[in-house]
C-alpha cells in the first residue's frame, strides 16, 4: 500500500509543479509561496496510515494461511473448515469447535509431510503406494479450487487497498490544505528528489502536516 500511495502522490506532485509553472508565468510580479512535503518521512510517521498498513499486511498473511491449510483437505473437511472459520470470524466458536478448527488447520501440513516422505522412500509397500497416490490425487484435485479462492482473495485485497489508499490520500490532502491556509501558501508539493533541484529547508511543512494528521481521530 505504501508504494501505491507514494505513486499517487508522485503523480499529483508532477501535476502541481506544472500548475506552479503556469501560475508563475502568468503572475511574475506576485511571488508564489510554496510548501514542500517529504512523503517518505510523512508516511513513516503518519500513525493512522502505519496502523492500516500493518492490518493490511496481517490480512494478507491470514489469507495466505487460509490457502495453505486447504492444500490437502478433502471436500468435506474443506466445507467444515469454511463453516468453522466463519463462526470464528463472528466470535461464536465453542471450545470443542476451536479444537477441531486447530486440528483441520494442521491436517494439510501433516499430510504434506507424509506425502514428501513417501515420495522419497524407496521400496514402498503396496499400502504406501496407494496412500501416496491418494495424497497426490487429493493435491491435484484441490488446485483449481485453490486458484479460485486465491483469485477471490486477490480481488478482496485489491478493493481494500483501494479504500485505504483513497482514505489516506484524502486525509493528507485535507491536512495539506489546512496548513496551506494557515501559512498562506499557494501550493503544497511533494519534495521529489527526481524533480526538485533545490529548496530551502524553511519550505518543508512535513512536520506541520503530520501534527494535523496525528491529532485527528
Amino acid at each position: 500500500m505504501r508504494r501505491r500511495v507514494w505513486f499517487i502522490f508522485s503523480v499529483l506532485g508532477i501535476s502541481a509543479i506544472m500548475a506552479w509553472q503556469a501560475m508563475t508565468s502568468e503572475t511574475q510580479s506576485q511571488p508564489v509561496t510554496v510548501g514542500l512535503v517529504d512523503m517518505q518521512k510523512l508516511l513513516a510517521n503518519y500513525q493512522a496510515f502505519k496502523q492500516d498498513e500493518e492490518q493490511y499486511q496481517q490480512t494478507i498473511m491470514r489469507r495466505r494461511k487460509m490457502l495453505e491449510v486447504r492444500v490437502l483437505l478433502e471436500q468435506k473437511e474443506w466445507d467444515e473448515i469454511d463453516a468453522l472459520e466463519q463462526k470464528e470470524a463472528e466470535g461464536k466458536l465453542t471450545d470443542p469447535e476451536r479444537k477441531r478448527l486447530d486440528e483441520l488447520r494442521k491436517l494439510s501440513e501433516q499430510r504434506l509431510t507424509e506425502l514428501q516422505h513417501l515420495q522419497l522412500k524407496e521400496g514402498k509397500t503396496e499400502e504406501e503406494r496407494k496412500r501416496l497416490e491418494y495424497l497426490l490425487n487429493l493435491q491435484n484435485s484441490n488446485r483449481e479450487k485453490l486458484q479460485r479462492l486465491m483469485q477471490k482473495f486477490e480481488e478482496e485485497l485489491a478493493k481494500l487497498n483501494e479504500i485505504l489508499t483513497k482514505r489516506h490520500r484524502d486525509r493528507i490532502g485535507e491536512a495539506s490544505k489546512q496548513i496551506a491556509q494557515q501559512l498562506g501558501l499557494k501550493l503544497v508539493l511533494i519534495a521529489d528528489e527526481e524533480l526538485l533541484l533545490y529548496a530551502e529547508p524553511s519550505l518543508d511543512v512535513t512536520d506541520k502536516i503530520l501534527e494535523v494528521l496525528n491529532s485527528s481521530k
